[in-house]
């Protein structure tokens, strides 16, 4: 019986260790606040927290972007300030992270069996929120900086409303943007209404319990589309030219088309959008010659049919819609001289385009 119950004491202290063990976690010291150092004293336990929350635009999804890695969503590029200091008055040095997720890994769990990935760029790294476990970025800066002088250390403190001493304050700026990617395999993404959030500015002691900048995700609005495009290219004979012709104005405008092929049952149900991009760019709405003798002395502008205004490269314009099998749109291209050509002969340039969903 003796035996028993010190077996079971035994029991009962191992367990009592490993909770205690479990219970142990790194201490914090790094809260991040927008903006630039302080110039004068502050308490730093009520100051804001700030947040920053992305609206998606919505997404069309179509089975000829389903492929794994095709890029469906890109947030423009973020450029935020930060000053971050040590508000548990550790006087160490620590780097800043951005943890990926919440802690409960929401985000990771919400897309993780669809076929959407969602992640951070930075550095012109890409980092897919796709893990179930604690991940972050090193994001290479010093958020604070140990200080070996006591009475600096004790000023830093009292800066923000601490005892003790305290590290230096160190001020950052993190640039990033958001994308979205199809995974090529999984489940539809269905939800819209969620707020997820992308990540937390923090120190590499863990996530402050304190809060910190946080990036967040919303409107993630996903249609998908059943239905397969293919682009006809052409070429367009422009005619001939004299050198002694007019410049700085049309000279002549020759009509060209371009065709596109549709596929799917989804194909007339919605209108398209085009883009004219070109290696020849001359200016916002112009492309020239690729010869050299030609180059930048001829001009090519793309206009609508029958239309005054020439249509910008490199900007989206109304495509028109689809009769389910077919879609078709017709064009201008017009000729003119920004001077006097010196030498005769042939010339051509590349216009590219894209057609896609509006």
């Amino acid at each position: 019986m003796n035996h028993f119950i010190s077996k079971l004491h035994l029991l009962q202290c191992c367990l009592f260790l490993a909770l205690s063990i479990v219970g142990i976690q790194s201490s914090w010291a790094t809260r991040c606040l927008e903006g630039q150092k302080a110039t004068s004293n502050f308490n730093i336990n009520s100051a804001t927290n700030t947040t920053h929350t992305t609206l998606v635009t919505p997404i069309r999804v179509t089975n000829s972007n389903q492929t794994a890695g095709s890029l469906l969503w890109q947030s423009p590029v973020y450029s935020t300030t930060f000053t971050c200091y040590d508000d548990y008055s550790t006087n160490n040095t620590e780097q800043a992270y951005l943890y990926l997720d919440d802690t409960a890994k929401t985000l990771a769990t919400a897309f993780r069996n669809t076929n959407l990935i969602l992640g951070i760029n930075y550095n012109g790294t890409e980092y897919p929120i796709d893990s179930l476990i604690e991940n972050r970025i090193n994001t290479g800066l010093t958020a604070i900086n140990k200080q070996t002088n006591s009475k600096t250390s004790s000023a830093n403190c009292k800066l923000i409303g601490r005892s003790g001493n305290c590290s230096d304050p160190q001020t950052i700026t993190i640039s990033y943007s958001l994308y979205i990617k199809s995974r090529g395999s999984g489940n539809n993404y269905t939800s819209n209404a969620q707020t997820y959030q992308v990540f937390q500015l923090d120190g590499e002691g863990g996530r402050n319990a304190n809060g910190n900048f946080q990036e967040k995700v919303s409107n993630v609005n996903v249609t998908y589309i059943d239905c397969i495009t293919s682009l006809n290219t052409q070429n367009v004979d422009l005619g001939s030219y004299y050198a002694y012709q007019d410049t700085g104005s049309i000279l002549r405008r020759t009509p060209f088309t371009i065709n596109v092929t549709t596929t799917g049952k989804d194909c007339a149900k919605y209108s398209f959008v085009g883009k004219f991009t070109s290696n020849q760019r001359y200016d916002a709405t112009t492309l020239t010659a690729s010869e050299t003798g030609m180059k930048n002395v001829v001009g090519i502008k793309v206009f609508p049919q029958g239309g005054t205004q020439e249509i910008p490269l490199d900007t989206n314009f109304d495509f028109g819609s689809s009769n389910g099998s077919n879609l078709t749109k017709s064009f201008e291209a017009g000729v003119l001289f920004f001077s006097k050509p010196t030498v005769a002969g042939s010339f051509s340039s590349t216009l590219n385009y894209e057609v896609y969903f509006k």
